[in-house]
């Protein structure tokens, strides 16, 4: 879709005025592209016009912004002031629509700056392109001057929180004080006994996270903790696993397989790792049902982490000690802390493991302080980079210098610019919602809240998904013998979410429309671009923009092909359009339209699970079976023709002949088939792979060559035409 056309269907009716004139701008510029005469005061008029818009829509953002900010303290003071009387219920629920609105106008905000620095980019960009003067240097310059499209919004959605908090509760009283990173990480992770945990995990377009944040804002409060890098206050705090493996990546390969089990060691921080205390160290077991784990953790300085994963026993010991001194500690905490740090060291020396991979991420927590019933985290700003250093024979390059457990050129730094190479940094496009529900029992159903985003065209379902598992699949993908499937549907193009085949492609223009979530859903609203350029994954090849095991456009294939490849694949897509039109023709006629159903009162549709379509490696070897098997019998059939025309008489000949091309004909078919079936296997399309007309159409021509070989034989003539 072209651009005018989205930014006519993204803007709001009541804020039309204050859009980028983007149509009137192009047509400015379209007097430099028809006939190439471009005048100084063409440009001179050009560069007022759009100096002009961009005035207005900054201006229009910050009283906008001012408005909200403004709101949000109105409503603050309201609640404070509010008296439980017989009217308060009235008024909260007045109250609470007013902060509903609020989070729909943040929404709106940034769709509208977001669409509008966009629509600057591509006439500037326009501009350089068609005319002789260049525009971008400098307009480069005025438009860091406004702040429309760089606004954070975490301010506003800490006071909304706040608001809905309040609301939720009916009360003024409750607490909000900011928790430690420690303390939340230190939290049990048992649950009670006869009660569920269903874990959902989600990909999040970054178009659609602050409408995502608004939306749980609703329900949950957002975990503010302090600080401990930059002395304040986070929603959004920094987080760094560095995961352990060796040199067979074994760790990787039980993951990626979900052996029951299978442990994974990792280090985990909150902000920088230097002179950081509060640094995790977690082993995670993969349990029998090959879903849960199970995770034992205790907390270790920097200063001592290189000596402990080397076998030094300082750590352990001082520890211990300090344990036994505390008054508000056992004897069996310090043999038990003893107990679990041997045994890390012990697997750490025996399997020789050592930190292969950084994922780093920024995390929003939603959760009810002191109520494990519903926890959703969203990680965003996720990349991994490379960890290890001489761990591998063929790859001696040292990225952490001696007694450094990690490397010391990356810490909080994202986007990481310093780390330029692809194979030493990925960065994922998208970001990564996860829902954790502790159900009374395993057939209770899910907060129907929880419900509606998992259905909503905000999120789209990562089945399995592990940041470890894919951060050592992209980043070491020629050492790894298994890919997991979620590779093939996470595309490095960010407008677009990982879409399986099986739920049909939605056009840009109808998902902007489809979005419901906000209690006012804003209609008409298109995802653009304007996100930041992520890193291809080092699975492609170089000068792909896709990733691996991702389903190619025609244009998209012919430019990845050879010349030679090219040609052969356009020639047998011409024969395989061929049979699909012929296909479409026979079944066309007996298509039938089903009248609506009307379902009683009281009956509803199940909503539909959406799981991902998993392509097993034997449906390429049925593929490929299948292309043998027509080969095989067009070369039976050829060698009997030819047998047939060269030691028969006239009529032999003639039936050869016609068997000979029955025979070209089914190889052509055969092969026109497997390539065809290939890029629908590849696409993930969800079927049907049968075909009725190929075959069948075979089936009539040997039947006619049969026929036409009986027939010459019986009356003994020979057509005129063959021997013209």
């Amino acid at each position: 879709m072209k651009f005018g056309r989205q930014i006519e269907e993204a803007i709001y009716p009541e804020w039309q005025l204050y859009y980028i004139s983007y149509s009137s701008l192009k047509a400015d510029l379209r007097i430099a592209s028809n006939n190439g005469v471009f005048t100084e005061k063409n440009e001179t008029d050009f560069v007022e016009k759009l100096d002009k818009d961009l005035e207005k829509v900054n201006a229009f953002h910050q009283v906008q912004l001012t408005n909200i900010q403004s709101r949000i303290e109105t409503c603050s003071q309201a609640i404070e002031s509010l008296i439980p009387s017989e009217n308060s219920e009235a008024e909260m629920t007045e109250l609470q629509e007013e902060i509903n609105q609020i989070a729909d106008d943040i929404n709106r905000l940034a769709r509208f700056s977001k669409i509008n620095y966009t629509a600057i980019i591509k006439l500037v960009k326009k501009h350089d392109r068609h005319t002789p003067y260049v525009l971008r240097p400098l307009f480069m310059v005025r438009i860091k001057q406004c702040n429309f499209w760089r606004q954070n919004y975490d301010s506003l959605l800490l006071h909304l929180s706040q608001l809905f908090n309040k609301i939720r509760n009916g009360t003024v009283t409750m607490s909000f004080q900011p928790v430690s990173y420690i303390a939340n990480a230190m939290i049990p992770g048992g649950q009670d006994e006869g009660k569920s945990t269903v874990v959902l995990r989600y990909f999040v377009h970054f178009d659609d996270i602050l409408e995502l944040k608004t939306q749980i804002l609703r329900h949950l409060p957002v975990l503010v903790y302090n600080n401990s890098t930059t002395k304040g206050e986070d929603i959004d705090p920094p987080i760094s696993s560095l995961y352990f493996d060796n040199s067979e990546l074994d760790t990787y390969s039980g993951r990626v397989e979900n052996a029951p089990g299978s442990q994974m060691l990792r280090l985990r921080w909150y902000g920088s790792a230097e002179e950081n205390p509060e640094i995790i160290f977690e082993r995670r077991t993969l349990q029998s049902d090959a879903v849960s784990e199970k995770s034992e953790k205790f907390v270790i300085k920097d200063k001592y982490i290189d000596g402990f994963i080397k076998g030094d026993e300082t750590f352990i010991v001082k520890t211990a000690k300090k344990i036994r001194s505390n008054p508000g500690k056992t004897e069996e905490d310090a043999v038990a802390f003893e107990k679990l740090a041997h045994e890390f060291q012990a697997d750490i020396l025996d399997r020789k493991l050592a930190p292969v991979l950084r994922s780093n991420y920024r995390r929003t927590a939603f959760q009810v302080p002191g109520d494990r019933s519903v926890r959703v985290s969203l990680d965003t700003d996720i990349c991994f980079i490379r960890e290890d250093s001489q761990l591998f024979s063929n790859d001696q390059k040292v990225r952490r210098g001696e007694g450094q457990w990690h490397r010391p050129d990356v810490d909080v730094n994202y986007p990481f610019n310093n780390v330029t190479d692809n194979q030493e940094i990925n960065h994922f496009p998208y970001a990564q919602l996860e829902i954790k529900v502790e159900l009374p029992s395993p057939d209770a159903k899910l907060p129907s809240w929880v419900q509606h985003i998992s259905e909503s065209d905000l999120v789209e379902e990562a089945h399995n998904f592990t940041k470890f598992v894919h951060g050592i699949s992209v980043i070491f993908d020629q050492r790894v013998a298994l890919l997991p499937f979620w590779l093939a549907y996470v595309d490095t193009d960010v407008n677009n979410l990982p879409m399986l085949m099986s739920q049909g492609a939605i056009p840009k223009s109808d998902k902007g429309k489809q979005k419901d979530m906000s209690r006012n859903a804003d209609q008409g609203y298109l995802s653009v671009g304007g996100s930041p350029v992520h890193e291809r994954s080092s699975l492609l090849p170089d000068g792909s923009d896709a990733s691996s095991n991702t389903a190619y456009s025609g244009e998209e294939l012919e430019t990845t092909l050879t010349p030679l490849n090219a040609m052969t694949k356009a020639f047998f897509d011409k024969i395989s359009h061929f049979f699909s039109e012929i296909d479409g023709s026979i079944k066309g006629p007996a298509r039938i339209v089903r009248e609506p159903v009307i379902l009683p009162p009281g009956v509803k549709v199940p909503a539909k699970v959406i799981t991902p379509l998993r392509v097993e490696p034997k449906v390429y070897f049925a593929n490929e079976r299948t292309y043998f098997s027509w080969m095989s019998f067009a070369t039976l059939l050829a060698t009997f023709s030819i047998a047939l025309f060269n030691a028969g008489d006239t009529i032999g000949r003639i039936s050869g002949v016609v068997y000979t091309l029955v025979s070209l004909s089914t190889f052509l078919y055969g092969m026109g088939l497997y390539y065809r079936r290939r890029e629908l296997i590849n696409a993930r399309v969800a079927g049907p792979f049968d075909d009725m007309s190929g075959p069948t159409a075979i089936c009539v021509a040997l039947l006619f060559a049969v026929g036409l070989n009986t027939y010459l034989k019986l009356t003994g003539t020979v057509p005129v035409f063959f021997f013209v």
